[in-house]
């Protein structure tokens, strides 16, 4: 694998992270408190396969492909992450990844 492939890769792997984070908000904001919590819970577990299993073995490989949010060089666009599943608005915040 190429850089540029394990760049298109680990932004892929981000962008699915990034819609599972915009779903829990999204069950959060339309489902009662208990089916929130549940979902919320094995959301997580998908994201925290996703990191320990794709994206830090990649980051290991490819360490300037490491965002700056976890520790590493590259800067990720916020774009990436365009057209939103769902927002909440009022709740955004700007980061700088």
């Amino acid at each position: 694998m190429t850089k540029d492939e394990a760049e298109q890769l680990s932004i892929a792997l981000m962008q699915i992270v990034g819609i599972l984070d915009q779903s829990i908000m999204f069950v959060r904001d339309k489902d009662d408190e208990a089916n929130g919590l549940q979902y919320r819970r094995a959301a997580g577990k998908v994201m925290a396969g996703i990191f320990m299993n794709l994206e830090e073995p990649l980051w290991e490989r490819f360490p300037e492909l490491r965002p700056r949010r976890m520790g590493g060089p590259y800067r990720v666009s916020p774009e990436i992450y365009e057209p939103l599943f769902y927002e909440r608005y009022g709740d955004v915040e700007e980061n700088d990844e």
